[in-house]
């Protein structure tokens, strides 16, 4: 593990922005943070590089937080320089679980990163004390804003790699030998992290992106949530989730939207609902190409298409299937009482040209492709009197909402998620790292707050409250003139799981959730590719990630391996 932590440190901090005047882009070279970080301008600078590490761990395809699931699996991986190579391998082990090994590259990619992210705040902890002309109003708050991202990286390493290392230093010369901490270690200073945080961060901000107590109590919540179903959990973890949940939800500085469809238009991007988000906007990015994918990795390349091309982007995007949504997903909602099916999928495509359909004549405009409601009847009657109407339609049934390798019959076309999309999302070139979406990722937002709260309820047994905290999310979710209301007797883990895929499809926490509740059982039943490498279903192994073998390799006294790995 020599170079694992000590990163390229300097070039990484200086030059990311957001959408908010707090961060601005620089170029400079020849730069260390002995003689930059030396006055309060180079130290904001240095804060904002902590979050600009976020989009470090989100902006290519998260690989551990979506693949080998019960709602999304993986679909036809695209090509990059000519050839599918390492992201094809990458894929297949993180979604099929049994060749996962420890030099597979999105594993190393998520621990490099994540611990190169904690570096960025351990300097910007450790230098605080000593920078002339930082005051101690700003020097505290900064201080409060860097505990709760390293705090929020250890939570996506301990829970996808078990015992870590407390990293707690800035290194400027490499460090050779590190000893993993226990989970429950992890876990105590996760939280002594974040309870300085709370107190420290502003309540609200001017300054859109920036941590404030809502998200620090979001996360105090989740952690508390996690940590209550392990081993070491303390007695009233349940009741903290629910209390920090409470906080945020009571605190008057958030608000469900009226609309589900609303909380995702592209230009709605600062709402009410949003806690806290990555920020990507195009004005603080002088190259597009630290965007990010997750406009395109939810689809199929329609681009191949008659009445459609690649390089078109207004209006659909170049799309490809990384993340496809699994035939389950579909199946939990009901179609005619709840908008987040049409919220969030797109089941209608309209040429964006005029084209031939063999011999067939298509225009601008011609519904091309139709995907029935997978719990609505779609007669044959139906399927005629559409077609009458648009003769280039092609209908493709539930059935046939699957891949189309490996004998499993499918048609590789199935309802995209599109929520995520951006009119200003160009097509990236043929570089994985050049996508260019610049919409910013929510991580945290009010509706998952409710969730939360819900689930430590009902871990509580308090099912009425429980029943409650959901029915606020499905209130919303509901169709003018019908009810989702649920009575506390129908709260029950999987359904909130169930809610959870409703609510948060493609929000990139299904792996985690989970891994939270010791479900990844639901992967090995709903996930056809996960089912097929598994006819054994889960075993503990997969419950963690494996460590990277690069860790392995350049650790001077040897670094213990995840069991089974």
């Amino acid at each position: 593990m020599k170079k694992i932590l000590y990163t390229t440190l300097i070039a990484a901090c200086l030059g990311l922005a957001s959408c908010q005047d707090f961060l601005t882009e620089e170029n400079i070279s020849g730069v260390t943070s002995e003689n930059f970080y030396v006055d309060a301008a180079g130290y904001e600078k240095l804060v904002n590089s902590c979050y600009s590490s976020l989009r470090d761990i989100y902006k290519t395809d998260p690989k551990l937080f979506a693949w080998g699931t019960d709602t999304e699996t993986r679909g036809e991986i695209e090509s990059v320089s000519g050839t599918v190579g390492d992201r094809l391998v990458r894929a297949t082990q993180l979604n099929e679980y049994k060749t996962l090994s420890s030099d597979n590259s999105g594993v190393n990619e998520v621990f490099t990163k994540l611990y190169a992210g904690i570096q960025r705040c351990n300097t910007a902890i450790n230098k605080a004390s000593s920078i002339p002309g930082l005051s101690d109003a700003v020097k505290n708050k900064r201080l409060a804003e860097v505990r709760f991202i390293r705090a929020y990286f250890y939570y996506l390493l301990v829970e996808n790699f078990g015992g870590i290392p407390i990293v707690k230093d800035e290194f400027n010369t490499p460090v050779t030998h590190f000893v993993p901490n226990s989970e429950q270690e992890v876990y105590d200073f996760m939280l002594e992290d974040l309870n300085a945080s709370v107190g420290g961060v502003d309540v609200t901000t001017t300054e859109f992106g920036r941590v404030t107590k809502g998200a620090a109590n979001h996360l105090l919540s989740l952690v508390h949530l996690t940590r209550g179903y392990k081993a070491f959990a303390s007695v009233d973890d349940f009741a903290k989730s629910a209390q920090y949940a409470e906080q945020v939800i009571s605190s008057g500085n958030y608000s469900l939207l009226s609309s589900f469809a609303d909380v995702f238009l592209p230009t709605n991007q600062k709402n009410s609902e949003i806690i806290f988000s990555v920020q990507f906007d195009p004005t603080s990015l002088q190259d597009k190409i630290i965007g990010h994918g997750q406009n395109l990795f939810f689809g199929w390349r329609i681009f191949r298409q008659p009445g459609f091309y690649d390089g078109e982007y207004a209006t659909y995007s170049r799309r490809t299937s990384d993340f496809m949504p699994t035939q389950f997903l579909y199946s939990l909602y009901n179609t005619a009482k709840d908008t987040r099916y049409n919220g969030t999928f797109l089941s209608q495509f309209y040429a964006v040209r005029d084209d031939k359909l063999g011999n067939a004549e298509i225009k601008k405009g011609d519904l091309r492709f139709y995907f029935p409601y997978p719990d609505q009847p779609f007669t044959s009657q139906d399927s005629i009197a559409l077609m009458a109407k648009n003769p280039n339609v092609e209908i493709v049934r539930f059935e046939r909402w699957k891949q189309d390798f490996q004998g499993i019959g499918g048609a590789m076309k199935f309802p995209m998620i599109g929520k995520f999309f951006d009119p200003l999302d160009n097509f990236p070139g043929n570089n994985e790292d050049a996508y260019s979406s610049t919409r910013d990722i929510f991580l945290f937002r009010l509706a998952d707050t409710y969730l939360l709260a819900g689930e430590a309820y009902f871990k509580l047994g308090q099912l009425d409250k429980a029943a409650e905290k959901i029915n606020v999310v499905r209130k919303r979710a509901a169709v003018a003139g019908q009810s989702l209301d649920i009575k506390p007797s129908d709260v029950t883990l999987d359904f909130i799981l169930d809610e959870r895929a409703r609510e948060l499809a493609g929000e990139y926490h299904r792996w985690l959730d989970l891994k939270r509740t010791r479900k990844l059982g639901r992967a090995f039943e709903h996930n056809i590719l996960t089912k097929m490498a598994n006819p054994g279903g889960v075993i503990d192994k997969y419950y963690l990630r494996p460590i990277p073998q690069s860790v392995i390799d350049r650790d001077t006294e040897g670094y213990p391996q995840n069991p089974q790995y």
